[in-house]
């Protein structure tokens, strides 16, 4: 039985390192290929599914260094490298969270810009003058194609981000299994 615990642990040890890793390269690769397949810049979409993927492999990475992480202290043994893959996946989800949520809220932004049209007409300050200034702004028509492909993806993206940080958060503070 103490071989079998032993094993499942270097396991998870291993995952707790490779799977943040293998997260990254899938994502990275996904990404590639699109832009490969397509010949253009990525979609919004598809950045949505890249986080999505990123997310993931630090969940998952989280969950298995902390669980080799809690084996390491129930069972008294050195924690030296658990705790480097439970470090290692906290920063890496640090850095995805704040990504993932400046991401989101420059989409948003974006979104929200591409609704005001600006006119590139000069009109005058005042009737019979020269036009100098230019035109006000004016606010486009709120449509279900600018929903779609301007608003959704960056609430995804936010919901994403919120997920994440929860699971990551609870993965971290989980107890060790007696």
């Amino acid at each position: 039985m103490a071989k079998s615990a032993n094993s499942l642990a270097q396991r998870n040890l291993a995952l707790g390192y490779s799977l943040p890793i293998v997260g990254g390269v899938s994502a990275l690769l996904l990404g590639l290929i699109i832009v490969d397949l397509t010949r253009t810049n990525l979609d919004i979409w598809v950045w949505v599914a890249i986080h999505f993927i990123l997310g993931l492999g630090m969940v998952l990475g989280t969950r298995f260094s902390t669980a080799a992480y809690n084996f390491s202290l129930s069972t008294a043994a050195k924690v030296g490298a658990t705790k480097g893959a439970r470090n290692l996946n906290l920063v890496l989800g640090i850095i995805w969270s704040a990504v993932v949520t400046i991401v989101s809220f420059s989409k948003a932004s974006q979104a929200t810009q591409a609704m005001v049209h600006w006119p590139k007409v000069l009109v005058p300050k005042e009737p019979g003058l020269a036009p100098t200034e230019q035109a006000p702004p004016t606010i486009e028509p709120f449509t279900s194609v600018l929903f779609w492909k301007d608003f959704v993806p960056a609430f995804v993206l936010i919901l994403i981000a919120i997920a994440g940080i929860y699971l990551l958060l609870s993965e971290r503070s989980r107890e060790a299994k007696s």
